[in-house]
C-alpha cells in the first residue's frame, strides 16, 4: 500500500513539473522593422571619426539593448522602434557568415524585416563623382565565372570572362526593382555634403561625370573580394556585367553579393536595399599610377558617411513611420 501511494505522489509531482514548465510564458520574438548592415567602423562607435556604422549609431542605436551573437564578436543592437543594426565585416566570407548568424537567431523576427546595406563604395569617373549615392537594381560578382589574365588573350578582341550559368544564383542578383526605384524617388532630392578637398581631387580627373556635385543616383553594384584598381579593371567588370545582361555598373564593393544570397536563403530578397556612398574613383588619374591612386586620400571619405547616412535615414524613418502598412506590403515606385 506504501508503495503505491509513493508511486501517485511521484506521478502526481512528474505532472505538476510539467504543468508548470508548459504554464511558463514563452518570450516572445522581437520584432525587428529595418536591419542595417555597416561593414566596418574607424575608432568608437561614437564621438569621433566617423566609419560606416557610427552615424548610424548615434542615430538610432546609443543606449539600446545590445546582442552578442557569435565570436567575431558580431553585436546586434535593435531600439524599441524595431531599428536594427550591426558591424557585419568586409568581404563576402565574413559578411555572409554575419548575416547569416542574425537571420539564423531565434530571439527575433525578420519574417517582414527589411534589410539595408549601407556603406562605401569605389566608382568608375565616366558614371559619377565622389561623395555620389547609389542605390542598387542589381548585383554582380566580379569574380564568379571563368577568368583570365589580359596576357592570355587568344586575340585582341577576345575578352576576359566567361560567365557560367552555375554560378548564376550568387553570381548575378536582381533586387526588387520597384523597391530600389521607391528609394531612390524618395531620395532623389536629398542634400549632400560635399568637401573642397574632394572638389579639388575630383578637378584631376577629365570625365565630365567626375567632376559633377554629389547626387543620388541608381545602377549596378559589383562586388569583389579583390579591392580591384585600374582602367583595364573597369573595363572587365563592364566586361561582366554585359556578359549577364544587366545594365550599367554604377559602383564596386566587396559585400553585396554575399548579402543578397543570404537575403535569398532566408526568403527577403524582394525586401533588401542597398545603398552605397562613393569615396574613391575605382582606376587612377591620367597623372597617377594605380599605387599613387591607392595611396592618394580622395578627400571623399567623410562626405561619403555623411552622404550614406543622410540617405539611408529617410528609407528608415519612412518604413519605421509607416509600418502598419510597409509591413505587409512592400513600397514600389508608382
Amino acid at each position: 500500500m506504501k508503495r503505491g501511494v509513493k508511486a501517485l505522489v511521484l506521478v502526481f509531482l512528474v505532472i505538476l513539473s510539467v504543468a508548470t514548465v508548459s504554464a511558463q510564458p514563452v518570450a516572445e520574438k522581437k520584432e525587428v522593422k529595418v536591419l542595417i548592415l555597416n561593414m566596418f567602423e574607424v575608432g568608437e562607435n561614437k564621438g569621433d571619426y566617423a566609419g560606416e556604422f557610427q552615424h548610424f549609431y548615434e542615430e538610432y542605436l546609443d543606449g539600446v539593448e545590445s546582442y552578442e551573437l557569435s565570436d567575431m564578436p558580431l553585436t546586434l543592437y535593435l531600439n524599441e522602434d524595431g531599428v536594427a543594426g550591426c558591424i557585419a565585416g568586409m568581404g563576402k566570407a565574413q559578411s555572409s557568415s554575419s548575416l547569416t548568424s542574425i537571420l539564423s537567431d531565434s530571439r527575433f523576427d525578420f519574417s517582414n524585416t527589411y534589410i539595408l546595406v549601407s556603406g562605401c563604395a569605389g566608382m568608375s569617373p565616366e558614371r559619377g563623382t565622389l561623395g555620389d549615392v547609389v542605390w542598387a537594381d542589381e548585383l554582380v560578382d566580379f569574380e564568379l565565372g571563368h577568368g583570365w589574365m589580359e596576357s592570355d588573350k587568344s586575340s585582341k578582341d577576345d575578352g576576359t570572362f566567361l560567365r557560367s550559368n552555375g554560378y548564376d544564383r550568387a553570381g548575378y542578383i536582381r533586387l526588387n526593382k520597384g523597391l530600389a526605384q521607391w528609394a531612390f524617388d524618395l531620395t532623389s532630392d536629398v542634400a549632400l555634403a560635399d568637401d573642397s578637398a574632394a572638389a579639388a581631387y575630383r578637378a584631376t580627373y577629365g570625365p565630365a561625370e567626375a567632376l559633377e556635385k554629389p547626387a543620388v543616383r541608381m545602377g549596378v553594384s559589383v562586388t569583389g573580394d579583390s579591392y580591384w584598381h585600374g582602367a583595364a579593371s573597369s573595363a572587365r567588370a563592364d566586361e561582366i556585367t554585359d556578359a549577364y545582361g544587366a545594365g550599367t555598373y554604377m559602383v564596386t564593393q566587396m559585400e553585396d553579393n554575399a548579402f543578397g544570397v543570404v537575403a535569398m536563403n532566408y526568403g527577403l530578397l524582394d525586401r533588401m536595399l542597398v545603398c552605397r556612398d562613393v569615396v574613391n574613383y575605382d582606376q587612377p588619374s591620367s597623372s597617377q599610377t594605380v599605387r599613387e591612386s591607392l595611396d592618394a586620400s580622395s578627400g571623399a571619405f567623410s562626405i561619403g558617411m555623411q552622404n550614406g547616412f543622410a540617405v539611408s535615414k529617410v528609407v528608415i524613418d519612412e518604413i519605421v513611420a509607416n509600418w502598419d502598412t510597409y509591413k505587409a506590403s512592400i513600397p514600389s515606385a508608382n
